[in-house]
């Protein structure tokens, strides 16, 4: 499937913040999902998963890993695992968070599996799980990262039938929207590690600010509706931060099938809407990393929640109105 360009879209879109908070104490958010009414999200240089209540209020803290390099309140740059990703997942009926790392460094292949408490079991139960045999398939395909790119696994959503993990270009590189099989996915993570399956690879060009073209940051779904992040970030590679001149929000749709069918064409389509996240009329300048959509007011309104990497130790979370008329 051909690369998708930004700028050629002619669908209105606009997006503003409308509400907006500092996330004290939960640093560098990466990943958020919000499951009936609860918001998960994850650091990439922390090894907890934060649980928040509709207020905001923390009210769980559950540990994916233990580790003696977070007294400073957050993971040292050159170890941190760098969690990016979260996912909800259903799994033979239960549901799950699903983490993964960027796959940007040595220390960036670990991911975790959380089945989320039961009337049965309130507990979240955690269970590790190494990437490296599927990033490193993905590391050596050009398709995916360029002559000269890396692997940056920035977001992830599930579709009706697909689970799609989103690589972030570096200056160098290429935005590539990577679609699994959801079932075969699945089983991969939850039954025989050692069947790796192997994406379609779709590439995508992307609008950015000052030359710099924008980056996956994040994904959500509302069925077969991905909406997208995508981050402006002045710095040559996955690993060291730069100047942040701001972010977008795109919308794809996934074809229903399209996998099973053999055909790539209709697997997912181009980015149909693209707008800077304003506000007050500005764009604002700020790393929004995750999106989650919160609730559809009408055909042409909805309602998103997004988080923000400030890069000083906390976080921000947006709420986010997008008008598509």
């Amino acid at each position: 499937m051909s690369g998708s360009k930004a700028n050629s879209f002619s669908s209105y879109m606009k997006v503003s913040v409308i509400k907006k908070a500092v996330l004290q104490g939960l640093p560098s958010a990466s990943g958020m999902e919000i499951i009936d009414g609860v918001i998960y999200v994850v650091g990439d240089d922390s090894p907890y998963l934060y649980v928040l209540d509709h207020s905001l209020r923390e009210i769980n803290k559950v540990e994916l890993f233990q580790t003696e390099d977070f007294e400073s309140g957050r993971i040292p740059k050159n170890i941190k695992p760098d969690l990016e990703t979260l996912t909800h997942l259903t799994i033979a009926g239960n549901k799950y968070l699903l983490v993964t790392g960027s796959g940007s460094d040595v220390n960036r292949d670990k991911g975790f599996l959380i089945k989320l408490p039961t009337k049965y079991n309130k507990k979240f139960v955690v269970q590790e799980l190494n990437f490296k045999g599927l990033f490193d398939l993905l590391r050596m395909n050009e398709d995916i990262i360029g002559t000269d790119g890396e692997l940056n696994i920035e977001a992830s959503t599930v579709t009706e039938d697909y689970f799609i993990l989103f690589n972030r270009a570096n200056k160098k590189g290429v935005n590539t929207a990577l679609v699994f099989n959801l079932e075969e996915f699945i089983v991969y993570l939850s039954e025989n590690p050692e069947l790796i399956p192997f994406p379609v690879v779709i590439p995508y060009e992307l609008k950015g600010i000052n030359n710099i073209p924008a980056g996956f940051s994040g994904a959500s779904s509302m069925g077969n509706q991905i909406f997208i992040t995508a981050s402006v970030e002045d710095t040559d590679d996955a690993i060291s931060d730069g100047e942040v001149y701001g972010s977008f929000v795109g919308i794809m749709t996934a074809g229903k099938d399209a996998l099973l069918k053999g055909s790539r064409q209709e697997v997912l389509s181009a980015i149909e809407r693209y707008a800077i996240v304003e506000e007050n009329e500005v764009p604002i300048p700020l790393k929004i990393e995750s999106i989650s959509v919160y609730e559809k007011e009408n055909d042409k309104e909805i309602i998103a929640l997004a988080v923000a990497d400030n890069d000083l130790g906390s976080s921000e979370l947006l709420m986010l109105q997008i008008n598509l008329d």
